[in-house]
């Protein structure tokens, strides 16, 4: 499955405001990851460059996302990201648009909590 930044935006916030182990009972983002452990985590490097924007260095990357895949940018993703905004339009924003690009190009689910990937078709979202 394909995160957004919004996710680990959400999971870090949880952290903050619970404490690492009371977001687990609270927290819709780290519920989100209880419920679904058997499965595998993916960033594409987009989401990589919005989180790394929000921390100090390298290592606070590789410590916060230890265990996620990071997704680069084939063009085979850079064809599906031009079909989504010939599809939608820049209304979706151009970050948005990689990362729907990137979860249609490998067949992932994206997800988010947030609406406006709704509008992409033959995009699967999964809500937290």
């Amino acid at each position: 499955m394909l995160t957004d930044t919004t996710f680990w935006i959400d999971l870090l916030e949880e952290r903050r405001q619970y404490g690492h182990k009371a977001a687990l009972q609270r927290g819709p983002a780290h519920a989100f990851l209880a419920s679904h452990r058997a499965h595998e985590l993916s960033v594409s490097i987009v989401t990589w460059e919005e989180l790394a924007e929000g921390v100090d260095n390298p290592a606070a990357m590789d410590a916060l996302l230890q265990g996620v895949r990071i997704l680069l940018l084939p063009k085979q993703v850079a064809w599906e990201t031009s079909r989504i905004q010939r599809e939608v339009g820049r209304r979706l924003g151009e970050n948005d648009a990689w990362l729907a690009g990137t979860a249609r190009a490998w067949g992932m689910r994206l997800v988010t909590r947030d609406a406006a990937f709704a509008r992409v078709r033959r995009l699967n979202c999964v809500a937290y």
